[in-house]
């Protein structure tokens, strides 16, 4: 006798309709509001364009809307919209009972899984592909689509809500509760941006010279802020038959972008998925349903608390009735942070425990806390990566762009002599960092007595731009003395004055950053004794405007229009004056489409200028003269005083 044993496989399923249509069914008041709000703007241009009076749409104006929908409003749009597909979807996640009765269900959590994220992306897409389906009859009927600006933008919009709904997914994962999916899927968006600019603010505070820094692989880390960077919606110019130029057709940019974070978002679901088949159905409710995670997130919480609460505790009860100068002390900015931090530590752990008893606990969390915020606050303020005393190679320098007093930004290459000057006054700054750092404490002095004391504060910011690419940026507040100014060439402030000085630099400022036609300018005229405001507009006729612009290159050129504002002049220290002028610059491969102005404070020194504004009718003559009565009792005055100090 033979038994004869019939076995059957059985089919792994991966899919669920019933659950994806019970889904699209259960959460339709949300897909398909949208969808009619979003129907409005195909109905309002479908009555646009048969109210047109004879004017034709073209396919160019079909492209450019398109785009400019997709690269500044989409983003936004998803930000929002795909969270709240992605609350609902997941909802059962965050309830016992509903969380058993799904993981009773005869299908394995990747069927689960996969259900849901098909019914979600479902639920995002639905409305792009009603409103879509709409815009695209309209535009036909009226022969204006262009099909190459619609795949774009639908390979732009299923990558985006690709990103969106997997990131929110992934946050889904990490916690219990929808609202704690909700603040960590906002700042997770841009969480990277957010760390680096506290991380900077702790920083500046105590780094000599450290007033902003930016890193540019850091805002791909927070999507929404670098999708904001770099979408854009760029005209593409031909030259027309009159010698002038228009615009041929619209060109999207930032689709690679897009791609990649695709890609991203693909490893992100099957992250989601390791982690959901993980997941304990015990842990719907709590903050953090990833136990592993819970840690970071006691920590996380602490320091952020420490680095934003901290500094404002700091500010209020340190920094503005006790600190002197313009750096922060630390033993009382690590206080401020210790105390803050750990009470982030303890709110977190109240968070985790969904309890107010969490002080009876071991102390080695918020002495950990503390022990962090230590070593934090050393490596600050002592520098402990060298980052205020760094200064560039020549050699490693691509440009340097230079800002101080009244001017611009000043480019120069890397290579000219200019540059070296440059590199010499940020060493000699470097230099006397403790003096520097001992005078900015009585700042308020150097304000109040200039002209007395022969004493003035400037300021001098510093970028280079180095050949891989990386930028090094550097600003200083530098108080100034006389005696260093003219006598003293090892100093920042005589180095400075030669910086300033140089007819090369100078000459340099006044010239618009890519070439260009001079279109206008303004002389502006302020009496400080009288409280007398004047803005007189240069005419463009009778060349006064290419006049003074001429006078003020010949100043330039024989080193009297300086760089910054001449600290111990004040000869015009009662009148307020200075000129703007306006260019008309190239952007791209077509001209005139950028405006630049040239800002020029007057000196009492600016001979040719002033005299030219008395012969054109812009400054009185009796001004001239007693500008120059006060610079030569200034003179006089100085070289008293310099030979004082000498």
């Amino acid at each position: 006798m033979s038994w004869e044993v019939s076995t059957m496989l059985s089919r792994k399923s991966y899919f669920n309709a019933t659950l994806f249509r019970k889904n699209l069914s259960r959460f339709w008041p949300l897909w398909g509001g949208v969808s009619l709000l979003g129907s409005v703007f195909p109905l309002y241009l479908l009555l646009q364009l048969l109210n047109l009076r004879g004017l034709q749409a073209t396919a160019s104006d079909i492209t450019i809307s398109l785009y400019q929908v997709t690269a500044y409003f989409v983003p936004g749009f998803l930000l929002v919209y795909a969270s709240l597909c992605g609350v609902l979807v997941w909802s059962y996640l965050n309830s016992a009972r509903s969380v058993g009765l799904y993981h009773a269900l005869p299908v394995d959590r990747t069927c689960l899984f996969l259900t849901s994220v098909a019914s979600g992306l479902a639920m995002v897409l639905l409305p792009f592909a009603i409103v879509g389906l709409f815009f695209v009859l309209v535009t036909l009927c009226f022969g204006i689509l262009s099909f190459q600006a619609l795949a774009t933008t639908v390979v732009a919009v299923l990558g985006m809500a690709l990103l969106y709904f997997a990131s929110f997914t992934l946050v889904a994962m990490i916690t219990g509760s929808s609202f704690a999916a909700l603040v960590f899927y906002y700042l997770g968006h841009f969480l990277a941006v957010l760390l680096q600019e506290l991380v900077f603010s702790f920083a500046r505070g105590f780094l000599f010279g450290v007033e902003q820094a930016s890193l540019p692989w850091v805002t791909f880390f927070s999507p929404t802020a670098y999708l904001y960077e770099n979408l854009r919606c760029v005209p593409v110019y031909t030259e027309s038959s009159s010698g002038g130029w228009e615009v041929l057709d619209w060109r999207f940019e930032g689709l690679g972008t897009i791609g990649i974070y695709a890609l991203i978002a693909l490893v992100i679901l099957a992250v989601s998925l390791l982690l959901y088949r993980r997941r304990s159905s015990e842990c719907a409710g709590d903050v953090i349903a990833q136990r592993w995670l819970r840690p970071v997130f006691r920590y996380g919480v602490a320091l952020f608390f420490g680095l934003t609460l901290g500094q404002l505790l700091y500010s209020l009860v340190y920094g503005l009735p006790f600190q002197r100068g313009l750096y922060n002390h630390m033993l009382p900015m690590a206080v401020c942070v210790i105390l803050t931090s750990i009470i982030g530590y303890y709110v977190a752990s109240m968070l985790l425990k969904k309890s107010l008893r969490v002080f009876r606990r071991s102390w080695r969390g918020p002495l950990t806390v503390a022990a962090i915020v230590v070593i934090l606050c050393g490596c600050v303020s002592f520098d402990l990566f060298g980052l205020t005393a760094y200064v560039p190679a020549q050699e490693d320098v691509a440009s340097v762009s230079i800002r101080s007093g009244a001017t611009g930004s000043i480019t120069i290459s890397g290579e000219s002599a200019a540059a070296a000057q440059v590199l010499r006054v940020h060493q000699a700054i470097l230099d006397d960092e403790a003096y520097i750092r001992e005078s900015t404490a009585d700042i308020d002095s150097f304000y109040s007595y200039s002209s007395i004391l022969g004493s003035d504060v400037t300021y001098l910011d510093i970028t280079y731009t180095l050949r891989g690419g990386r930028q090094v940026a550097r600003s200083y507040t530098l108080p100034l003395t006389l005696d260093r100014w003219q006598n003293q060439p090892d100093t920042y402030d005589y180095q400075l004055r030669e910086l300033a000085m140089s007819p090369e630099l100078q000459t340099l400022a006044l010239m618009p950053g890519d070439g260009g036609a001079l279109m206008g300018g303004y002389f502006y005229y302020y009496d400080l004794v009288n409280d007398v405001y004047e803005d007189s507009p240069i005419e463009a006729t009778a060349s006064h405007l290419d006049r003074l612009y001429e006078a003020v290159l010949a100043d330039a050129a024989e080193g009297r229009c300086p760089l910054i504002p001449l600290p111990f002049d004040s000869a015009t220290e009662y009148m307020d004056m200075s000129l703007e002028f306006t260019f008309r610059v190239p952007e791209g491969d077509t001209p005139g489409q950028r405006t630049e102005w040239v800002q020029v404070e007057l000196n009492s020194g600016m001979t040719h200028t002033l005299d030219t504004l008395v012969e054109l009718g812009y400054l009185r003559q009796d001004v001239l003269d007693t500008i120059q009565r006060a610079a030569a009792l200034q003179e006089g005055a100085t070289e008293a005083l310099s030979a004082q100090t000498a």
